[in-house]
């Protein structure tokens, strides 16, 4: 059973703004855009949007952490994480998951077993 008939939130580091097609970013927290999947029974929904935190200093990742948990992200993909982001999703509840750089947004959800529903 599990997360397949409960919504999901996931929230994917992505390097270009190329819908599904989207390549994972080469960092987390500084990563130009998020991608933001929806997942509910029967529908998916995409949602690409500009990382407010993308031009920041040092420490930016508990800030970026902040923001996508203040979305209501569940999930995170994204190529590596830092310490201080990792400390920080793992401390509000969010799932890490590690996808190579380059990788497609589609694939990187199939990876990990978010496939349903595109």
């Amino acid at each position: 059973m599990g997360m397949v008939n409960n919504m999901v939130k996931i929230a994917v580091a992505v390097e270009a703004n190329n819908g599904w097609d989207s390549p994972v970013a080469y960092r987390f927290a500084r990563a130009p855009f998020f991608a933001i999947i929806d997942i509910q029974p029967g529908r998916t929904n995409l949602q690409i949007i500009p990382n407010p935190h993308a031009m920041g200093g040092r420490g930016v990742g508990p800030l970026v952490a902040q923001w996508l948990a203040g979305m209501g992200v569940q999930v995170i993909i994204a190529p590596h994480i830092g310490p201080n982001a990792s400390a920080a999703l793992s401390s509000l509840g969010i799932q890490i998951k590690i996808s190579p750089p380059g990788t497609p947004l589609k694939q990187a959800l199939i990876m990990h077993g978010f496939g349903g529903g595109f």
